[in-house]
């Protein structure tokens, strides 16, 4: 396992206040049909769009522009933000205060996803990916948006083609079986959630 694999599944503070979140999100979750239907519709595409980024990502060994990097430089955290969206949408209803305080603490999240950690990772990023690729990086910034997408595609002249093996060797495919299971959760969380069973929330 290279270094850089080992850094990414270090357990950080900031993963840890992620899966706290996040456990919390689910504990607290008190779905309906319609929203969660809309919330698991969510993840899958953001589920897909992930698959498609890691399908063409090599990651510190080349600049990838093509495929979803033609439309957004972080196909990846724009799936990572979708799927923040889909279970806060399965997780919450605005009928209880169960389902009103899981809307509250998603905002909360969102806000410190797009106002805090995303400016932050790409302080830390571009700088070590210029070190990497160069003036290349800077094009291509120059032509695609950080995060949200454009509307066509960039065409950077790079030739490049999804693989499987990508997606197998980014790890990308556990991803959807976690997804799932937390969607799962979600939905039986009335039967399981430590605040239903204790009547503290209704």
């Amino acid at each position: 396992m290279s270094a850089n694999n080992r850094a990414s599944k270090r357990l950080t503070w900031r993963k840890s206040a992620v899966y706290v979140c996040s456990l919390l999100l689910v504990s607290l979750a008190d779905p309906r049909p319609l929203t969660f239907t809309a919330g698991c519709v969510l993840v899958a595409l953001a589920w897909f769009l992930r698959l498609w980024a890691f399908g063409y990502l090599d990651k510190n060994q080349l600049l990838v522009t093509t495929g979803p990097y033609a439309y957004l430089r972080n196909p990846a955290y724009f799936g990572t933000f979708l799927a923040m969206l889909g279970v806060a949408l399965a997780c919450g209803n605005i009928e209880t205060a169960r389902g009103q305080m899981v809307y509250s603490l998603s905002l909360a999240l969102v806000v410190v996803f797009l106002g805090f950690y995303m400016p932050r990772k790409m302080k830390r990023e571009y700088p070590r990916l210029q070190a990497l690729f160069g003036a290349e990086v800077d094009r291509h910034a120059a032509n695609v948006p950080d995060f949200w997408p454009r509307f066509t595609p960039w065409r950077s002249g790079q030739q490049r083609s999804f693989s499987w093996g990508m997606v197998r060797e980014n790890h990308e495919l556990s991803w959807g079986l976690v997804l799932s299971l937390v969607m799962v959760l979600i939905w039986f969380a009335p039967y399981w959630s430590p605040f239903v069973l204790a009547g503290a929330i209704s």
